[in-house]
């Protein structure tokens, strides 16, 4: 939504007197039971009203350094029970021994390839491939600082964000890194005005949601009224 600003300066060429219409988007459909907060916005650039979920699993993602010898891959990842944000690194001493350390460069012992490898860090499992890995050869396997944070709730994702548990307050920008925003963690809304990710129907966010304390209320249209003019 786009505010314009009215000036009213000692200009006596322009009025001094200003006449403002204020129009609701219609995304509360009931303010007596609003439950609202600050909260940490992980991605996205997202719009009032768009239906959010909570990050409740640590994201780790994975990948082959630049300019490996070894074609191999890396996979089965997973985090352990005491994991470091930041980055750890598996870096080859032999075709098919890789030595692995976390983000303080603090050793956690020996990967073999073909075999899973765990620690209270993470875990994974390195695969060889045509091209046999040499000296040298590294993999980075990143831990992201991310429990807790809100995201766009999508109802295939497995990180806790397929839960519709919030509705964002205003617009938010965080496709450059996570904002801080406001949201609603409970009340009534228009199911017209909210915004939902192409994985849900409008039924199954409904039903979804109710158990978080949103409901989403049946309405005719999020359109503005149209008896706006003013007196």
């Amino acid at each position: 939504m786009t505010l314009t600003p009215s000036i009213i300066g000692d200009n006596v060429q322009q009025p001094g007197i200003q006449a403002q219409v204020y129009i609701p988007d219609q995304l509360i459909a009931d303010a007596r039971n609003l439950v609202s907060q600050p909260i940490i916005l992980g991605a996205g650039n997202l719009k009032r009203g768009t239906v959010l979920g909570q990050q409740t699993a640590v994201p780790v993602t994975a990948a082959a350094a630049p300019g490996n010898t070894g074609n191999g891959t890396i996979g089965s990842l997973g985090v352990g029970s005491a994991p470091r944000t930041g980055r750890y690194t598996a870096t080859a001493t032999a075709a098919t021994t890789f030595a692995v350390v976390d983000p303080e460069g603090a050793s956690l012992g020996n990967a073999t390839v073909g075999t899973a490898f765990t620690s209270t860090g993470v875990g994974f499992t390195i695969t060889a491939g045509g091209t046999a890995f040499v000296a040298g050869d590294a993999f980075y396997i990143d831990v992201e600082d991310a429990v807790g944070v809100y995201i766009q709730s999508v109802r295939t994702a497995s990180d806790g964000s397929q839960n519709p548990v919030a509705i964002l307050a205003d617009d938010a920008d965080a496709s450059a890194g996570p904002v801080t925003a406001g949201a609603y963690l409970a009340g009534e809304f228009n199911a017209a005005a909210v915004i939902r990710d192409a994985s849900w129907t409008l039924p199954q966010v409904t039903s979804a949601a109710r158990a978080y304390g949103i409901f989403l209320k049946s309405s005719v249209s999020a359109a503005p009224p149209s008896n706006n003019s003013a007196p």
